[in-house]
């Protein structure tokens, strides 16, 4: 059975060792930083106890208005498929609606079209391209989320 909790800093091991196979490119110490900065939007996945994915959410002031941005996600690969990463943005996504905050973005990279078809099925719609986005140089997909799902 799959849990989705809260962050917890005894999972920062976990987090940083899914980050390290799937992405390879945030400084491993920015998670606790984005955990003391917004531990209500900081979500794992575990299973038999260790941490089999993560969501992280950021909340900032833009023009006076708050705004959500869902920074990372990541499932470790014998994990993904299995609704795991449907779990956790629904969590990031009612924590953001719960404080108010409708206004909720990401970015994906261009050519990940799985990633952009799953956040489309979460109500996502892409507002832009960000080109050189990411420190390869790849572009980024910007996503907006349309409003709440029940």
């Amino acid at each position: 059975m799959i849990l989705i909790r809260k962050f917890q800093p005894h999972d920062f091991s976990g987090v940083i060792a899914i980050e390290r196979e799937q992405f390879g490119e945030h400084d491993p110490y920015m998670y606790m930083t984005l955990y003391e900065l917004n531990e209500d939007t900081f979500f794992v996945a575990e299973h038999g106890g260790m941490v089999v994915g993560f969501v992280v959410g950021v909340s900032s002031l833009v023009e006076a208005s708050v705004c959500g941005r869902v920074f990372s996600i990541a499932i470790l690969e014998p994990y993904q498929g299995l609704g795991i990463g449907t779990q956790l943005m629904k969590s990031v996504l009612n924590e953001f609606h719960r404080k108010n905050i409708g206004n909720i973005m990401l970015e994906v990279r261009s050519h990940n079209y799985r990633a952009v078809r799953f956040y489309r099925r979460l109500n996502f719609t892409i507002q832009g391209l960000e080109k050189g986005y990411y420190t390869d140089g790849d572009d980024a997909i910007i996503m907006k989320h349309r409003g709440w799902m029940p």
